[in-house]
């Protein structure tokens, strides 16, 4: 593949990071134009963008050390200790990124009294994008590589980093797809009387989004923790919060006036 766009004496321009840098950027316009579509005071955004960046790495950055621990402390010593805090090496989590994000923007949100869901509607879609346009550099770089397959989109990567040497499902692709079509749907049928409600879109958004995740998961190949030998942990965690959306979604989105 292509780990690398441009290298030169005095820098390298690395896919991966290239690409989650112009996600960033995406995904923060689209934020910007979905929250003033929504009618949201954007200063808040402004004064408290730092808060959830920072919050959002250091949470995507904690559940990669969960997530593949045995990298980390494979031995105890300094060097392996110091590895911890270099983020662009061993990656990210997405999962923990959205955790700490969320947290921390709905912290925000009760400390100045902003409607939580009503912000929620422009951050999962914008999220989304960014995230679509991120698995377009993993795919580049060969990471979120998946196991081998006979199907035929199956890819080579040369890589030295990717166990295996036999075509291997884009596991990327898929992310890139479903995310992508997660976006649209959730922008498209934002303003039918189906979404109207405050966090109807969010909501709906992050079930469809852990439950693609929990399949996709099925095509991963890249090492991560294993619960009893059997789940990845990130499928575990996908699972939960697709279970918690619905119940969420049932109880806040359906409840029927009582008949007098």
């Amino acid at each position: 593949m292509f780990p690398i766009i441009l290298q030169t004496k005095y820098f390298t321009i690395h896919s991966l990071w290239f690409f989650i840098t112009i996600g960033l950027i995406v995904g923060t316009y689209t934020f910007i134009k979905l929250g003033l579509k929504n009618g949201l005071k954007l200063q808040f955004l402004t004064e408290n963008a730092l808060w959830l960046l920072v919050t959002s790495l250091i949470g995507a950055r904690i559940f990669a050390i969960i997530f593949n621990w045995r990298m980390f402390f494979y031995e105890y010593s300094l060097d392996t200790f110091l590895q911890i805090f270099k983020i662009w090496d061993k990656g990210l989590s997405i999962w923990g990124a959205v955790a700490a994000g969320l947290a921390m923007l709905y912290y925000l949100c009760k400390k100045n009294d902003q409607d939580y869901l009503k912000w929620l509607d422009s951050l999962i879609p914008a999220f989304m994008v960014g995230f679509a346009i991120s698995a377009i550099g993993a795919f580049l770089d060969g990471k979120w590589y998946g196991v081998e397959t006979e199907l035929p989109w199956g890819v080579n990567f040369e890589s030295p980093s990717i166990k295996y040497t036999v075509p291997i499902h884009p596991s990327q692709i898929y992310i890139l797809l479903y995310t992508s079509l997660i976006t649209a749907s959730a922008i498209a049928f934002k303003d039918t009387p189906f979404l109207e409600k405050n966090g109807k879109t969010a909501t709906l958004s992050i079930a469809a989004f852990s439950f693609f995740s929990f399949l996709q998961e099925f095509t991963r190949g890249d090492d991560v923790t294993m619960i009893l030998g059997l789940i990845r942990l990130p499928q575990i965690i996908s699972a939960v919060v697709f279970l918690l959306s619905l119940t969420f979604y049932f109880i806040y989105y359906k409840k029927e006036p009582r008949k007098k």
